[in-house]
């Protein structure tokens, strides 16, 4: 039996893909994550919450960066257009940090009033424009990357990554200066950025002023991924980000904090696979559709781990998450630990959406995902009329929503995946 189930794998290109880039990922994740024991002692709640802030800020920002052209990387035929749009997603990348540098730099006391940051963090706010170009750079050359196939290369950008930040972190914690977790989040991603370079020319990758009739070719041959999926996905990172948001204006930084750690442990199987898989999905679904071929034999074994991954999750967190979180990481931690009874099963939900999502960029249906980004977002932007309610209440309400959303979220995967399969009989 293990011989055949080894057999499958080694002649899967899929499997095989996915398992070296979940091999990379699980050991880079597991970085942050084995270190949360000690951060969260020498850190308090209300210290992750202000940097659980600012990463939701960064992450709204990165979905406009580069205005959706990262995305198309993968499509072009050539390599030469693909590098071309490489460096069109970083020069429109680098324009957007400097707009938002100049933006923060006039309106800095307005948006700690308006997020509730006091001014001994302020410094966080002037960090957001760095801390988002960097971002986006390892996020455009990691499409680069998925489309040369180069996994292994992936896997070692995220390590690089989560090495500086995890140590740097770690040193700061030991110095008891507050405000390292925002500091080593920056450390990281420089390194990210410099290994990701460094992967990418390897790979064939050549850095270049885009200039030249071909370049506005490209932007107009692609021009509806910032026309139809720009707003959307904005709409779709702002109803992942802004929950914790919400709850540092309308409750406490120290409940946002206890949200950052619920929301940390139930998305690690995002963290950990559902990244990956979703490369994979992409790198393998996109193949398939510009050949003509069929896809979803491609990636059925990936949904079958997926569902199990999740219900197994549900199952661990429903019986001993109290339990895990207070022995792990300390008495303080245990509301952390009863909000994830609740929040696992959305979680559970988004970890199986999230690893096929890329499916809808693959076969250029991204007006699908677009409407179900609208749909989530104006369900999301309920939670600021339901802030009178009790925490918990909150996120009852909260919790909700989401699993609404992703129900949607599966149906629109499933009627996809089926009218593309009934195209090609």
């Amino acid at each position: 039996m293990v011989k055949r189930v080894l057999s499958y794998i080694q002649r899967t290109e899929v499997i095989q893909s996915a398992s070296i880039l979940v091999f990379g990922t699980l050991i880079a994740q597991s970085i942050p994550i084995l270190l949360q024991p000690f951060l969260r002692r020498y850190f308090s709640p209300e210290d992750f919450g202000f940097y659980s802030v600012y990463i939701s800020i960064i992450g709204i920002l990165l979905v406009v960066s580069s205005l959706r052209y990262e995305q198309t990387i993968v499509l072009p035929k050539t390599d030469a257009d693909a590098i071309q749009l490489v460096n069109i997603s970083i020069f429109i990348s680098l324009i957007f940090s400097i707009l938002v540098l100049l933006i923060v730099l006039i309106f800095h006391s307005k948006f700690l009033q308006l997020l509730n940051i006091p001014y001994d963090k302020g410094f966080i706010i002037y960090l957001v424009p760095l801390g988002t170009f960097l971002l986006s750079i390892f996020q455009i050359l990691n499409f680069w990357l998925i489309r040369k196939k180069r996994f292994k290369s992936i896997s070692i950008n995220k390590l690089s990554r989560r090495l500086v930040e995890g140590g740097a972190q770690s040193i700061f914690a030991f110095t008891k200066f507050s405000n390292g977790l925002v500091i080593g989040d920056i450390a990281g991603q420089l390194a990210n950025g410099i290994v990701s370079f460094y992967q990418s020319f390897k790979s064939g990758y050549r850095l270049q002023l885009p200039l030249g009739l071909k370049v506005k070719q490209l932007l107009s041959e692609y021009i509806l991924f910032p026309k139809i999926s720009l707003i959307p996905a904005v709409m779709s990172a702002t109803c992942y980000m802004m929950p914790v948001v919400f709850i540092n204006k309308y409750y406490s930084a120290e409940q946002a904090g206890y949200f950052d750690l619920t929301k940390l442990i139930l998305s690690v199987p995002l963290a950990l696979i559902a990244s990956s898989f979703s490369s994979v999905v992409l790198n393998k679904t996109s193949e398939c559709y510009r050949n003509g071929k069929p896809f979803l034999n491609e990636i059925r074994p990936l949904i079958w781990i997926v569902v199990a991954i999740s219900i197994l999750e549900i199952l661990l967190i429903l019986f001993w998450s109290e339990f895990f979180f207070t022995l792990i990481f300390g008495e303080k931690w245990l509301p952390s630990g009863t909000m994830a009874k609740y929040l696992v099963f959305p979680f559970a939900l988004n970890f199986i959406t999230s690893s096929f999502t890329s499916v809808f960029v693959a076969i250029n249906k991204i007006a699908w995902q677009s409407v179900w980004q609208l749909f989530y977002f104006m369900l999301i932007f309920l939670l600021p009329f339901l802030s009178g309610l009790s925490f918990e209440n909150f996120i009852l309400a909260y919790t909700a929503i989401e699993i609404v959303a992703n129900v949607v979220m599966i149906v629109l995967l499933i009627l996809v995946i089926g009218n593309v399969k009934a195209v090609y009989r």
